[in-house]
């Protein structure tokens, strides 16, 4: 089996990475800008510091601000009528998980016009040509998928998550500069680090694993473990080191895969509006207990990434069960649920779950395999 190695052409890191945006525009003398953001982005200042860069630069520049939790098609759509009428020469991304899902499939789509409906991008490698000019900037703790070539989208008409796994998406780069990275000191920074965690536990236990996807995992638990509890305080060494973590995590999924975690909690976001980064750390608890007969040793690893004493005569059941409660004691220092609360769900709702579920290519890459 070939491996394989993908992200963006530069990534550019730390206090004063944004500068690097600047040179990139005026390198390829871009001078229409479209800028990808969220609300939430806007509301935290991120997105104006980018926008004050293109105005200091003298770039003409649009906005789209209406990205919410998760990207549907519709954004697509809209996003590409904008760049069409705006003329733009470029797509900026300023956020995390949604907004990079909008603008790497808008990105796609305007270089491949024969693409008319985002729904076509569905499955793996529908583009024959590599996307429209993208810079990714990311703002804020996310999902791992941003950094490589996975693209979610949300079908609200079938209330079910789009996969497209497209190689023509990869960004011209990607920036994380920890100046711009905001939310530190919020509930969802906690919420996106563990999911990230969760994300990196999926790809480096599931069937498309591999010895450099498994060191990026394992090194972005650790990082992440070591330093969320400092970074949601604020402290900004911390903060940049969540960066490094979120990067490697995004390249452990986005040349491994992920597992049941991944497919249930997108499957539940898509049908009954739950984050998946919520989901996905409540869920993984019990999807490590179901995986850990297939798990081999690396529920091991993942102990003493997340901090915990193994000793070295410990069996498989002993440091599988410490993975885990390792991982939910993290989750519950850093104040969140272990279950989802006001949730109720029907048997119809749970057979229409589960279908959703079976078809997700995270659910084939799981290493155990699940019934229904």
């Amino acid at each position: 089996m070939a491996n394989q190695i993908a992200t963006s052409a530069f990534s550019h890191f730390g206090s004063g990475a944004i500068k690097c945006l600047a040179e990139a525009l005026k390198i390829n003398e871009y001078q229409r800008v479209l800028v990808i953001t969220d609300t939430s982005t806007v509301k935290d200042g991120a997105a104006k510091k980018v926008v004050n860069i293109l105005v200091k630069n003298r770039v003409v520049y649009q906005v789209y601000d209406r990205i919410n939790t998760a990207c549907t098609v519709n954004d697509v759509r809209h996003i590409v009528e904008m760049a069409k009428a705006f003329r733009a020469d470029v797509i900026v991304g300023v956020g995390s998980g949604a907004v990079m899902d909008a603008s790497k499939a808008a990105a796609v789509l305007l270089s491949n016009p024969e693409i008319s409906d985002p729904r076509k991008l569905e499955g793996s490698n529908k583009a024959k040509k590599h996307s429209f000019p993208l810079y990714l900037v990311f703002a804020s703790c996310g999902n791992a998928r941003g950094f490589g070539f996975v693209i979610l989208l949300e079908d609200e008409a079938q209330r079910k998550k789009i996969e497209c796994l497209e190689y023509h998406a990869v960004a011209d780069a990607v920036i994380c500069d920890s100046d711009i990275f905001t939310g530190s000191a919020s509930k969802d920074f906690a919420v996106s680090s563990m999911a990230l965690i969760a994300s990196a536990i999926e790809a480096l236990v599931c069937k498309e694993s591999w010895v450099i996807s498994d060191f990026n995992a394992l090194e972005a638990i650790r990082i992440i473990s070591q330093n969320v509890k400092s970074a949601v305080k604020g402290t900004a060494s911390a903060k940049e080191q969540i960066i490094y973590g979120q990067y490697l995590a995004g390249l452990a999924v986005s040349n491994s895969g992920a597992g049941l975690a991944t497919a249930m909690s997108n499957a539940l976001e898509a049908t009954h509006g739950v984050s998946a980064k919520i989901s996905s750390v409540a869920l993984m608890p019990s999807v490590m207990a179901f995986n850990s007969p297939s798990s081999g040793s690396k529920f091991k690893d993942v102990a003493i990434a997340l901090g915990a004493k193994i000793s070295t005569t410990a069996k498989p059941d002993s440091y599988r069960k410490t993975a885990i409660a390792a991982f939910e004691k993290l989750a519950k220092d850093l104040g969140i649920p272990a279950k989802i609360d006001g949730l109720e769900l029907s048997k119809d709702d749970l057979d229409f779950l589960s279908e959703n579920v079976l078809k997700s290519c995270y659910f084939a890459s799981n290493p155990k395999v699940a019934s229904k």
